[in-house]
């Protein structure tokens, strides 16, 4: 495959490239439209060039690492992040109680319970109980994780990145309309709220998947610092300024930015409790508004990749070829990838019957990119102990004291225990260890928070017996309960602590694992990384789906307890099985630095660029270089 030079970092290449004739892209997989180029980290033959400032190996050994300077542009694409984020999470949380809950008695017709004390009434709307409301919740955000393989094609394939965000917001706009329309008190009194409401529900969540894949490496594509370069600084000091600690500057921002708009859900969730539904509703249509304004000034002033082709439909036929030919049994063992190798398909005499679009390297890539992204196969229990299976956690805070706090703000706690743990881990923790000379490698650090998120299960596991031991209606008393108070004598802020827990979990879980598998994935499966990454999260979702009927009274208890118990012994089985990876990181050290030091959010050398484990000889279309660096399910 003929690939263009590529473009140089200077002002006048910072435009957008024209789109290019792109009719066979997938029968390809992949090529470098005319007028697009890769950046250079990602091309041998500038890496392995000498340019003016190029540090020499020992220099790369030695130097401190710094960020290069981050365009405007970038950080306005991650406000353009914490508006859809913000009004995606100002809805989110609120799903639970609209469906779960009736109308409260005395209420002011909008949902909002009485505003007197010692009511221990949520909002509510529809009635629908329990098992409808965790079928709504986990259909909603399977839907937001599972449809982005498919709009991530599209982007890459058809559409282009821009062009699918675009039409995302533009979806996005028309569920929040329908869903302020849900809290009208003239539909929530009659009952016909249901099908606006659920309609605007299932569009939010098409939209949030036409968003989710695409504004990541949108962002990253802005990121123009694309060579390690000797600068000295003011005080002297010389330092490589290095495209990889760039790219970690900006993800930082973005993932704050995540985090930040998620506590809009505060807002939403007080607005529920005290006005009604309506304003609940009308906030995160406000801040989406500025979406389409931002994204019309961002558009001149972009570089955006045109389509460039996908190699996702040939992974599908790959994998058709070696079930078809090994069978489900042969999954996993030796020889199985072989199958689909074309020089293995010519000498069994079925090209006739195989047609084949790649080469026999592509094949190790696929094969490669499944071996890196093994460690995905845990993460869907971390996520249901993170924050309990399908919507139990927040069935428990309707059963416990809330003394005029909304229930479902308790949630906040996940986002907030992120932001205050993050610069602890990353500027305390991992650099005092490593000053200690204590390797402390990814997948130590991932068993860690996969014990984290077993021990929150368990807390919620602990504090649901209770409520059930205390509730006035006892094993019922998530179903709607009128005897009493309707709740137990516990107050709901005990939910703080595992809440807190399976917040931090994520951040010895989600960075590590992305680093891992971005650092030894082939460069050009980074958009396969990203889709499994995502179906591992919906898989979390459809085992809540699926659990619907028993999540609801009297089963809450061990619906929490169960995932907890599994988590534990599956923790062992994952650092059993992935051990190796530590010490092959520790054999790796270069310089006194362990290789793994930088995919702890403090850097990400050999992450992003191509280093001795993701090389390859087949080449992405550059609109797929950015296909990375998903830090969290929240993004």
């Amino acid at each position: 495959m003929d690939e263009k030079p590529p473009v140089e970092d200077t002002p006048d290449t910072h435009k957008i490239h024209t789109n290019a004739s792109g009719s066979d892209v997938e029968k390809t997989g992949g090529h470098t439209p005319p007028g697009d180029s890769h950046p250079a980290y990602l091309n041998p033959a500038v890496m392995d060039d000498w340019y003016e400032g190029k540090p020499t190996e020992e220099e790369m050994a030695t130097l401190r690492r710094v960020p290069g300077n981050v365009p405007i542009i970038a950080y306005l694409i991650c406000i353009v992040e914490f508006c859809e984020r913000a009004s995606y999470y100002g809805v989110q949380p609120l799903i639970s109680n609209y469906v779960n809950r009736p109308m409260p008695e005395r209420g002011n017709g909008y949902g909002a319970p009485p505003n007197t004390p010692g009511d221990q009434q949520t909002g509510g709307a529809l009635g629908l109980g329990t098992v409808v409301a965790n079928a709504v919740t986990q259909s909603f955000s399977m839907l937001a994780y599972a449809l982005p393989l498919f709009f991530g094609w599209l982007a890459d394939a058809k559409w282009g990145r821009f062009k699918v965000i675009c039409w995302g917001v533009g979806v996005f706009g028309v569920a929040h309309v329908l869903m302020v329309a849900a809290g009208s008190k003239d539909l929530l009194a009659n009952g016909t709220a249901k099908a606006p409401y659920f309609i605007s529900v299932y569009i939010l969540s098409v939209g949030a998947a036409m968003f989710k894949p695409n504004i990541s490496p949108l962002l990253l594509d802005q990121v123009t610092n694309t060579v390690p370069m000797v600068m000295t600084l003011s005080d002297g000091e010389r330092v490589i300024q290095d495209p990889e600690s760039t790219t970690e500057r900006v993800m930082l921002w973005f993932y704050l930015l995540i985090n930040i708009g998620g506590f809009m859900g505060v807002a939403t969730a007080y607005s529920e409790k005290y006005v009604g539904w309506w304003l609940a509703f009308l906030i995160p249509l406000v801040l989406y508004l500025p979406l389409p304004i931002l994204l019309w000034f961002l558009y001149k002033r972009l570089i955006l990749h045109p389509p460039g082709g996908s190699d996702l439909p040939n992974v599908f036929r790959i994998l058709g070829i070696c079930f078809r030919r090994g069978g489900l049994k042969k999954f996993g063992r030796h020889g199985f990838w072989e199958a689909a190798k074309p020089s293995n398909i010519k000498a069994a005499g079925l090209e006739g019957v195989y047609k084949t679009r790649w080469n026999d390297e592509f094949v190790d890539d696929v094969r490669r990119t499944f071996q890196a992204t093994g460690i995905f196969c845990f993460f869907p229990i971390q996520y249901l102990n993170d924050n309990g299976i399908g919507a139990s956690a927040s069935f428990l805070s309707t059963m416990l004291e809330s003394n005029g706090v909304p229930n479902d703000v308790i949630s906040n706690i996940n986002p907030l225990s992120i932001i205050v743990a993050a610069p602890i881990l990353n500027y305390g923790l991992y650099p005092a260890l490593r000053k200690a000379g204590i390797h402390y490698g990814p997948i130590a650090r991932i068993t860690t928070g996969l014990i984290m998120s077993s021990c929150a299960g368990m807390g919620y596991a602990i504090l649901n017996h209770y409520a059930y031991q205390q509730s006035p209606c006892g094993e019922y008393g998530s179903s709607d309960c009128k005897v009493g108070s309707g709740v137990a004598p516990i107050t709901i802020w005990y939910m703080v602590l595992p809440y807190a827990v399976g917040g931090i979990s994520e951040l010895f879980v989600n960075v590590p694992a992305y680093g891992i598998a971005y650092s030894r994935a082939p460069v050009n499966m980074r958009g396969l990384v990203s889709a499994l990454n995502l179906f591992n999260t919906a898989i979390a979702y459809i085992i809540g789906l699926a659990c619907s009927s028993v999540i609801t009274d009297p089963y809450l208890t061990w619906d929490f307890g169960g995932p907890a118990i599994a988590g534990g012994i599956l923790s062992i089985v994952f650092y059993l099985t992935f051990r190796h990876i530590d010490k092959e990181e520790y054999v790796l050290q270069t310089g006194g630095q362990s290789t793994d030091a930088k995919v702890d959010m403090t850097g990400t050398r050999n992450v992003v660029g191509e280093n001795e484990t993701n090389k390859t000889t087949n080449r992405a279309a550059p609109i797929r270089d950015n296909e990375e660096m998903m830090i969290s399910p929240k993004q």
